[in-house]
């Protein structure tokens, strides 16, 4: 693998682990792109299919036709091995995700010089019709190991006829050549609004290094310099941009509420999670991730990955909905709450909503069998009181394609779901009545543009993160994965982590937007 100098021009790239001197830059092309950036009848007259091996294939299914079931309309690649330059990351990559990237996909850490572009957590609309803007995760996985991560929002669009993500530019959706500055943001607190220490205000990073081993760093300078914010700082889940332009961020390791400009740069101190259902005596909801607990970690009352996994905003752009992916410490273990953040007055509604998550049976490590309760995912709006919730289980891959069902601490996938809800909808115990709208693991493929992923006519989406359900149009869905680079649980290949699948899913009822 290269090392690109900190400060030069950010390209994406691919590189492949056992063969460090291939590499090759993945571009796009205007006129490729044409259709498939620009509105969403155009965007699915220009579907097709891709894989990361594989030409894409040529769709049958007329654009626009009823389905009778959910099926494939398209899928679009960006390799697990792509990055932007920018300080040297991955130093702090520890545990089961160190192991399973050095050792079973033969990664050599740090990532000198770069930054890689993974992990997908939310995607909603971009500058222009047909563009996303794509939202990263907090780094690699946790807190301490991603002190060195930057926080991108990138801006993309799509060519479905060749199955590859496009850059394009953050402010007009211009198709790019590469992926540059122009094409991405950097999350940042050049105003200091940030309530706690943060990594840019230290000359060292925090914790000992594991790649090199053992060692103090010093932060990278452009880190200090431009008062960048990492994965060290905030885990970013959920995006949503509210009526004058501005992001929206749900934060895992607050929770908290994180409001920035169109350039990145946060705006104003995070906001707090009020615990509305008054469960326990903290009269917050905190996690024991949240910096403010450091010397209290016993108030927490949401564990470390409990935070805003998903959040939606209304179609008026008046309120965020932001559910915590956890369950409230004494609390039903199946409910989500849901609280409703008023944009106008910057205060929380007092009324909050729950929903009820599934649960399944799998096989533990140990053999035995055991209930796996569900995690929510992402949440979107299609209307001021209608909402779609993916909700997943934790397995990865598909049980036809030789991943284990049983006997491992890791299953197959089998739980990968969206359901609509509505908040005049609730049973008898005050839950949203869910309404499922698609199984990810039983998607119709007739014209195989899943590839191999496509067994027997039926295409699975079996990722351990999925992590993105984006409304195209009434009848169109994309969904996306984070794939936990570089150590995450493989769903395809055992040898090498996921791509970041970006798939098109047809309904065969339109949703009410």
């Amino acid at each position: 693998m290269s090392n690109l100098p900190s400060g030069s021009t950010p390209v994406i790239t691919t590189d492949t682990p056992a063969s460090p001197g291939r590499r090759s830059v993945l571009r796009g092309s205007a006129t490729a792109t044409a259709l498939a950036l620009f509105g969403s009848s155009a965007l699915l007259a220009a579907c097709g299919g891709g894989d990361d091996d594989n030409d894409a294939g040529t769709p049958t299914t007329t654009p626009g036709a009823t389905v009778p079931a959910p099926t494939l309309m398209g899928r679009a690649i960006l390799p697990a091995d792509s990055y932007v330059a920018g300080p040297t990351s991955g130093q702090f990559v520890s545990g089961g995700d160190f192991d399973r990237a050095t050792t079973t996909y033969g990664y050599r850490l740090p990532f000198v010089g770069k930054q890689p572009m993974q992990g997908f957590s939310a995607v909603i609309p971009g500058p222009i019709a047909g563009t996303f803007y794509a939202m990263q995760d907090n780094g690699f996985g946790g807190k301490a190991s991603s002190p060195d991560a930057l926080l991108h929002i990138y801006a993309i669009g799509f060519d479905w006829t060749r199955g590859v993500v496009i850059p394009v530019d953050f402010t007009t959706g211009a198709p790019l050549t590469e992926f540059s500055t122009r094409s991405f943001i950097r999350l940042s607190d050049p105003n200091r609004f940030l309530g706690y220490r943060a990594v840019a205000d230290a000359p060292t990073y925090p914790g000992l290094s594991v790649s090199p081993a053992g060692q103090t760093l010093p932060v990278d300078p452009a880190i200090i310099t431009n008062r960048l914010l990492t994965g060290g700082d905030i885990d970013p889940e959920s995006l949503q941009r509210d009526a004058d332009g501005n992001f929206w961020i749900g934060d895992e390791f607050g929770p908290f509420l994180f409001k920035f400009d169109r350039q990145g740069r946060l705006l104003a101190r995070e906001v707090q999670l009020p615990n509305l259902r008054a469960v326990g005596a903290n009269a917050l909801v905190q996690t024991s991730n949240n910096p403010y607990l450091a010397t209290n970690a016993a108030a927490a009352n949401l564990p470390g990955s409990g935070g805003l996994e998903s959040m939606a905003i209304n179609t008026s752009r008046t309120r965020l909905y932001a559910m915590f992916e956890a369950a409230i410490t004494n609390d039903d273990p199946r409910r989500r709450v849901i609280n409703v953040y008023n944009l106008a007055t910057q205060n929380f509604d007092a009324r909050s909503y729950s929903y009820r998550v599934g649960v399944s049976q799998r096989i533990n490590g140990n053999g035995n069998l055991e209930t796996e309760t569900h995690t929510v995912n992402d949440m979107v709006a299609i209307s001021d009181t209608a909402f779609l919730v993916m909700e997943k289980d934790g397995g990865a891959g598909d049980v036809r394609a030789g991943f284990p069902a049983s006997g491992t601490s890791r299953n197959a996938a089998r739980v990968k779901r969206i359901y609509q809800v509505s908040l005049d909808k609730v049973d008898s115990n005050g839950d949203l009545i869910k309404e499922e709208v698609v199984d990810l693991m039983n998607l119709r493929d007739p014209d195989g543009l899943g590839k191999t992923a496509t067994i027997g006519g039926v295409y699975t989406h079996p990722m351990e993160s999925m992590e993105v359900v984006c409304i195209v149009d009434a009848s169109t869905l994309l969904v996306v994965n984070d794939n936990n680079y570089p150590g995450g649980s493989p769903s395809r290949s055992r040898t090498k982590p996921d791509d970041n699948e970006f798939v098109l899913i047809r309904l065969p009822k339109a949703l009410p937007v």
